[in-house]
C-alpha cells in the first residue's frame, strides 16, 4: 500500500512539473509566424519587428513565413491545421473573425479552431474630405449627407474601413454612398483630386496630405487621438457623440489546444515587447497603437466582440466577398 502510494505521489509530481519543463524549454527551436498576406502593407509591417524581438528575448529564431491569399483564410486555415506545439503561429488580423460571415465553407472556425496568445496593436483609420466640398469638418460632413441624402461618396478598399464608413453613417444617422477602390492610394488620390467626397484610409497614407493641407482631415476612427496625427479629433468628438470606435488590429494566436505553458512564455515576452520605447516609436510612426491588454483572454474577448459588433454591421449591409 505505502508503495502504491508513493507512485501515485511520484506520478503527480512527474505531472505538476511537466509545465514548467514546457515553460522552460520551450522554444528550443524555431517558430514560424504565418502572415497571412503579401510581404509589404500593415499585417506584415507589424509582424517582422515582433518577431526580431521575440527572436532575441526567447533565443529562437521567430521566421516570417507569408502565406497570402483568400483575403487571408489560405494562411489560417493551415495554421489551424498544423500541431499546436507552439511553433507554428498565425499573424490575425481583425478581420479573422469576419471572414465566416463573408465567405462560405472555410473549412475551419476562425475562433474555436485558435488558441489566442496576445493582441499586438490596433490599428485605425483617418477619415479625410476633399478641399472643394462646402465642409471642413466631419460634423458639417455629416449635416450636408442628412440635407441631401445618397448624395456624400465615402470610398473604401477593404472590409475594415467599409465598416468605418457604415458605423460612422449609422451613428450620424446619414445616407451615403460607399464606393470600393482597390487600395488607400487611389481612394487618397480621389480625395485629393476632388473626384471623391470622403475616403477611409490608414494613417500612413493620410499623413502627408494632412501636412501639406491637401486634404481636411476630418477625424480619426480610434477611441482617442493619435500621436502621429494629435490635431485630428476622434469622430465622438467630431460629432459630439459618445462613443465610436471603428478600428481593425493584429494579434498572434496559435492552433487550438496549444500548451498553456507555451501561450504564457510567448505573452510575457509580448508584454515585454510592449514596454520598448523604440518599438513603441516605431508602432507610432505607422499609424498603429500598441494593446494596453496583451493576455490572452483580452485577445477572446476581442476576438469575440468583434465579431459580434462588426457582425450587425455586416448583415445589415449585406456584405459579401467574391
Amino acid at each position: 500500500m505505502i508503495r502504491k502510494l508513493l507512485r501515485v505521489g511520484f506520478l503527480a509530481l512527474a505531472l505538476s512539473g511537466a509545465g514548467s519543463v514546457v515553460a522552460q524549454t520551450y522554444p528550443n527551436k524555431s517558430v514560424r509566424i504565418v502572415v497571412p498576406f503579401a510581404p509589404g502593407g500593415s499585417a506584415d509591417g507589424t509582424a517582422r519587428p515582433v518577431a526580431e524581438r521575440l527572436s532575441s528575448i526567447l533565443g529562437q529564431a521567430f521566421v516570417i513565413d507569408n502565406r497570402p491569399g483568400g483575403y487571408g483564410t489560405v494562411g489560417a486555415a493551415h495554421v489551424a491545421k498544423s500541431e499546436p506545439d507552439g511553433y507554428t503561429l498565425l499573424l490575425v488580423p481583425g478581420t479573422h473573425v469576419l471572414t465566416p460571415r463573408l465567405l462560405p465553407n472555410l473549412g475551419y472556425h476562425a475562433i474555436n479552431d485558435f488558441s489566442p496568445v496576445a493582441t499586438l496593436v490596433f490599428a485605425p483609420y483617418v477619415i479625410i474630405g476633399a478641399k472643394n466640398l462646402p465642409f471642413t469638418t466631419l460634423k458639417d460632413a455629416m449635416q450636408f449627407a442628412r440635407e441631401q441624402p445618397g448624395k456624400i461618396s465615402i470610398g473604401n478598399s477593404e472590409v475594415t474601413t467599409r465598416l468605418a464608413g457604415e458605423s460612422l453613417a449609422k451613428v450620424a444617422g446619414v445616407t451615403v454612398t460607399h464606393v470600393p477602390y482597390k487600395g488607400g492610394g487611389p481612394i487618397a488620390n480621389d480625395v485629393l483630386g476632388g473626384h471623391l467626397a470622403i475616403g477611409v484610409v490608414t494613417p500612413i497614407s493620410a499623413l502627408g496630405f494632412h501636412r501639406e493641407k491637401r486634404v481636411n482631415s476630418l477625424a480619426v476612427t480610434s477611441p482617442r487621438r493619435l500621436a502621429s496625427l494629435p490635431d485630428v479629433p476622434t469622430v465622438a468628438e467630431a460629432l459630439g457623440v459618445a462613443e465610436y470606435d471603428s478600428q481593425t488590429w493584429f494579434a498572434l494566436a496559435g492552433p487550438a489546444n496549444m500548451p498553456r505553458q507555451a501561450i504564457e512564455r510567448l505573452s510575457q515576452a509580448i508584454r515585454q515587447i510592449m514596454q520598448d520605447r523604440d518599438m513603441l516609436d516605431r508602432f507610432a510612426n505607422m499609424g498603429l497603437v500598441p494593446a494596453e491588454d496583451t493576455s490572452p483572454e483580452s485577445l477572446g474577448r476581442l476576438m469575440r466582440s468583434f465579431s459580434e459588433r462588426n457582425g450587425v454591421l455586416i448583415d445589415a449591409a449585406k456584405l459579401k466577398l467574391d
